[in-house]
């Protein structure tokens, strides 16, 4: 049997599927192109044949040589993600990003030296040379811009790295640079932290501007969801009221005092609730125990 010449492009940093060309000693070889990719035997699928193809994800060794294996990383090339050091040397550190090879962080790219067991917010990219993949975390110079398939309104992943006047500092979707605007702000968010978020705004700069909430009706829908919640969870009511400071609301509901009221609103109507100077009061019903 006879294969077609292989015309694969190798990139590293990304996942490929890549097929089987030759069994050898410890493993087989699949074809990347003008390279063969060495895959040692406990990463290999039992009863591989030649011809296979096998997803295998691409990274670089210590020369720059691309590497296969078919475990997922954490992060791929231009993802950000929050990576645990493991080591630290004079020429760096190193990052467990569940590869073979841990993840080098140079010392000009740690904003600040990393210490060994500590987590840090860093970027999967390529040397200056284009030959090794690399951490980094100045994540300035490596957030994705292009924004295109960004739209408001759209559930987004969050993640924290770091905070300011203006808010908390989060990355979208694993590459695009968002804020949450203090005002918008009802919980305590440490840097590492993950969570969900909405789309408000795409600025001029292709910056997002991200909320907690989700928009329209669905946010009264969530808010009145959170609060029900609480007031099983406090035993049937909470001294909460319009009368009620916004932190007092933010500190037993992580939500605005405006969120609150239309969330109170809703369910009031609905008679799930009933208000009285003490605060809210969960009806029994149809829904309720």
């Amino acid at each position: 049997m006879t294969y077609p010449a292989r015309q694969i492009v190798i990139a590293v940093g990304q996942f490929h599927q890549l097929s089987v060309v030759e069994f050898v000693a410890g493993g087989v070889l699949l074809g990347a192109g003008d390279h063969d990719l060495f895959l040692p035997s406990h990463l290999v699928v039992r009863d591989v044949a030649i011809g296979q193809p096998i997803e295998v994800f691409v990274y670089t060794d210590r020369e720059g040589a691309p590497q296969a294996t078919t475990k997922v990383p954490l992060a791929i090339l231009g993802d950000i993600a929050y990576l645990r050091c493991v080591s630290v040397t004079p020429a760096g550190a190193y990052l467990d990003w569940a590869c073979p090879k841990d993840l080098y962080v140079p010392p000009d790219h740690q904003p600040t030296r990393m210490v060994e067991g500590r987590s840090y917010v860093v970027a999967v990219c390529m040397d200056r040379k284009g030959e090794r993949l690399m951490g980094s975390g100045q994540l300035a110079e490596h957030f994705d811009y292009d924004v295109a398939d960004v739209q408001p309104g759209a559930a987004v992943d969050l993640l924290v790295h770091g905070h300011s006047d203006a808010g908390v500092h989060v990355v979208v979707n694993r590459r695009h640079r968002g804020l949450i605007h203090r005002s918008d702000v009802y919980q305590k968010l440490a840097v590492g932290d993950e969570l969900q978020g909405f789309v408000r705004q795409i600025r001029d700069d292709n910056r997002l501007d991200i909320g907690l909430t989700r928009p329209g009706f669905g946010g009264i829908q969530d808010a009145q969801a959170t609060i029900l919640a609480a007031l099983r969870a406090a035993g049937g009511s909470l001294p909460l009221h319009d009368g009620s400071s916004p932190e007092a609301i933010e500190r037993a509901l992580h939500m605005s005092k405006k969120a609150f009221k239309r969330g109170v609103g809703g369910l009031y109507k609905a008679e799930k609730i009933a208000i009285d100077q003490q605060g809210i009061r969960l009806l029994a019903g149809p829904e309720e125990p």
